[in-house]
Formats: structure tokens, sequence, C-alpha cells
């Protein structure tokens, strides 16, 4: 199986396409892609919520035993290469942000499995998603070419590639949210543009001055408009007041009804690109509706309902790829979410507390999770919970 047989041939740069096109037209009249649709703050925010919760948790290799019980497989070359060090030149936060953002933003990730003369994992890639073209072959298997710089076309069998994807309609390359939803991006887009031009272009006063006499100079239209223009237009000179001639009487000016169904439009776009993440509005710093029991509560459905599919998909590309066949039946890779749900301090004790006087942890155990250092005898596990049983139950499991 090792070494591949590998097809080395220069053609066209196939992202050559990519770079030159604009986006994909929508009907607000914006073209989307993936990197201007980061411009929306929302998105950008989307984006970086799940891709750095995902990259800051920690991922550990198990093995089971014959009785059930997982133990951390610290050795296994997955542990150095998802935590530590994937390569010469990334962190491994670097390189999973890296495959979370290809994820989110095109819909595929891809990392190149460079192996050692064992057949062992000995280093990961990141690739570019638009340089890589998937083909389902007829065998049932998939080939990748992989675009290299200055043109060259590199061929990778799939056991060579960490793939994931997202929203698959064919099993074989996925879709990003920004992709899908694309006409909700336009749409913010357009809001965004139709509002800076406003702020570049448009008068802002805060007020004017009316009269109901005639010019009598035709210039003096032309001379007041110009000096209107002169200091009162742009964002750096709105909410000044406007002085004219001739009696003028003063009139401050209110937002238009034009104007507050843009603002809501543009809060509406909010809720929408939250939608399209699964994620609450209280994550994209949308703070309008937000307190703090349903801020807790929306850290918990971000586990649940936004990261825990991500996890999952992630975990399987990684145990198909970076755990040898003959051990996935007892060796697996895991991510571990209990920093997500963190509790306070006094909650933290109180739940250590119910868990030792109930036997479930030792003290020392407890105090591991706190990062505090192990004590003498403390790592006897307490019986306290045998006072709680009848007492036959008590004599029964002394005979067992």
């Amino acid at each position: 199986m090792w070494p591949f047989k590998r097809k080395n041939e220069t053609r066209s740069n196939q992202a050559l396409d990519q770079l030159l096109a604009v986006g994909t037209p929508t009907a607000s009249g914006q073209f989307v892609n993936a990197e201007n649709a980061q411009s929306l703050p929302a998105v950008l925010c989307a984006i970086s919520t799940i891709s750095e919760a995902i990259a800051s948790l920690p991922i550990h290799v198990y093995q089971r035993d014959q009785q059930g019980n997982k133990q951390r497989a610290r050795n296994h070359n997955a542990e150095r290469l998802l935590n530590t060090s994937p390569n010469d030149y990334q962190t491994a936060y670097d390189l999973k942000i890296a495959l979370m953002r290809a994820a989110l933003m095109r819909g595929n990730a891809y990392a190149q499995i460079e192996y050692d003369g064992s057949g062992k994992p000995q280093s990961l890639h990141w690739l570019h998603p638009d340089s890589v073209l998937v083909k389902k072959l007829a065998n049932h298997r998939l080939g990748y070419q992989v675009t290299l710089e200055g043109g060259k076309i590199k061929t990778l069998h799939q056991e060579e590639i960490i793939h994931i994807k997202y929203m698959s309609d064919n099993g074989v390359t996925g879709k990003s949210p920004i992709q899908i939803a694309r006409e909700t991006i336009g749409l913010g887009l357009a809001q965004q543009i139709h509002g800076a031009r406003i702020f570049q272009n448009g008068a802002m006063p805060s007020g004017v001055l009316e009269t109901d006499a005639v010019f009598k100079d035709p210039k003096a239209a032309q001379r007041i408009r110009s000096e209107f223009k002169e200091k009162y237009q742009g964002v750096n000179k709105s909410g000044e007041v406007i002085f004219l001639e001739n009696g003028l009487k003063y009139k401050p000016l209110s937002i238009t009804n034009t104007d507050a169904q843009w603002l809501e439009s543009r809060a509406f776009t909010i809720a929408d690109i939250a939608r399209m993440f699964k994620l609450s509005p209280l994550l994209l710093q949308d703070l309008s509706h937000g307190t703090y029991s349903n801020f807790s509560e929306a850290q918990r459905a971000f586990l649940s309902q936004t990261l825990r599919p991500w996890l999952t998909n992630l975990q399987q590309a990684f145990n198909s790829r970076l755990v040898s066949i003959r051990s996935q039946g007892n060796t697996f890779i895991e991510f571990e979410t209990k920093d997500l749900l963190r509790a306070s301090t006094e909650e933290r004790f109180a739940s250590y507390d119910v868990a030792i006087r109930n036997g479930i942890v030792s003290p020392n155990e407890a105090r591991a999770s706190e990062n505090m250092p192990a004590r003498k005898g403390g790592d006897e596990y307490s019986q306290s919970w045998l006072n709680q049983l009848p007492k036959q139950a008590v004599k029964d499991r002394q005979h067992d």
C-alpha cells in the first residue's frame, strides 16, 4: 500500500478561475463569494465564534480496554498532530482554525497527510479548498488533484487527505452556508454599501432654515447650493445646522421612515445570518434582547446545536485517517467539551462536593479539574453514599 503511485503533471492553475471570479450574482445586485461575505460583521463574527471555539478545544486519542473503560493513548501520533505540532510551521490551533474557516466559508476543508516509513501519520498540511479538485473514481473511491504553486498538479489518494465537508448534496463535496444562503448575504452587502454611500455623499444636517421669499438673483440658489455642499455634505460635517439667507426659519429634521426601515432591515439581516450558522444572535454580539439567563441558555445551545455536529464531523474525519483500520475498534479520537460548560466557581465546587460525597470522583480528581496538585490521601473514594441505602442492601453489598 505504501508508497502510493503518484502522477504529476503541469496544467493551468485550477484556482485561477476562483481568483478571477467576482462571486455568485444575487437578486440584490451584489456578487457574493467567501471573501467579501466576511465584510459583513455578523458573518465574520459567526465564522470566528465557531472556528475559534473548536480550535481551542482539547482533542485526545483514547483506547478502550476489555471492560469498556477508556484511557488516554498519549503516545499515539495523532495526539501530537492534533494538540501540539501538525507540521514544522503551524501549531495545532492554527491548523484546526484553518480547517474550520475553510469548511464554513467554502463548504470543504482539506489537510494532506504525510506518512513515515512505517505508514504512520507524520505531519498534516492544510490545503486551500480552491486548489483541490475531488473526483469519484470507478472503484467507488475518491481521488484528489491538488494544484500547487506554479500550476503543477499533484494527484493524491483518499488515504492521504483529511476531507471535511458541510451540507453535501452528492456525498463527495460540500456547500458552505454562504453559498446556500447567498441571497441573505447579498442583501446584507447591499444594505451596507447603501448606508456607506449615504454617509459618503449624502448631506446629513440636523435641521434647515426655510423662507417663503423668492430669490431675485438667479445665481443666489446656485451659490447657496455650492456653500451647502462645501460646508454641510459628508460624514465629518453631519449634525451641523445649515445657515441660509433672507429671513429663513429653522426646521429640525428627524429620521425618515425610509431610514428607520433600513435600520430595521439591518437588524433582521443579523438575525438571518445567525440562523444560517445556527447561532443565537447573542453570540453575534447582538445584545438587544440579552439577559444573564438567556445568555447561559445560549451557551448550552451553542454546544448542543452548533458545535456538536461539527465536532462529530471532525472526529469521524480524524478517526478514519489518523487511526489505522485494525485499531478503529478500540482506538478513537474525541474532543473534550467540558470547558465550554464551565460554570462559576461556586457552582463548580458545589458539583464537586456532590460528586465526592457520592463516591463518583476522588478529591484529587476534583483538584486536577481545577489544575491543582494532588494531595496525600486524596485518591480515596468516599463511601458515605452507603449510609443512604437501606440496611439490607448494605449487607447484601458487603456479602458480594
